[in-house]
């Protein structure tokens, strides 16, 4: 019986020495790069719309947020127009004409944003309703 325990002792002491850390030479250098890719994110929100249907006009505050530091562009979407149709958008301060076949690009930014703005869109000579959508696309 003692031989037996003599042979689990050595067996477990020469299983525990092969796990040891080894030593590194005191010249031996080595380096590591650690390196991490955010994917772009951009998000773009709405506060309740307020509409004004005798003045072809409705309002809102959005909220933009974008993480890439390349900028990002707000487009909006829409229905083609009529001939006589036209309306506009003022995004944060910039009154843009909405294009007749319904791709407007409405704003450019540069860098990363977090922050509200507002929105208004107006409407002149419509002769059906006018819905419009916005897009936030990282560049």
């Amino acid at each position: 019986m003692r031989a037996r325990h003599l042979a689990i002792i050595a067996a477990t002491t020469a299983a525990a020495a092969a796990t040891q850390p080894a030593m590194a030479n005191e010249k031996a250098q080595s380096s590591m790069r650690i390196s991490v890719r955010i994917p772009p994110l951009c998000s773009l929100t709405s506060s309740p719309i307020e509409v004004d249907a005798a003045r072809a006009a409705a309002s809102a505050t959005f909220f933009e947020s974008c993480n890439t530091n390349r900028g990002f562009q707000v487009i909006a979407t829409h229905r083609q127009l009529g001939d006589s149709e036209g309306a506009s958008v003022n995004y944060d301060g910039r009154n843009i004409a909405l294009q007749p076949g319904g791709l407007s690009p409405v704003q450019f930014r540069q860098g990363a944003r977090h922050g509200a703005v507002s929105v208004s869109v107006s409407g002149e000579e419509l002769v059906a309703p006018l819905a419009v959508s916005f897009a936030m696309t990282p560049v």
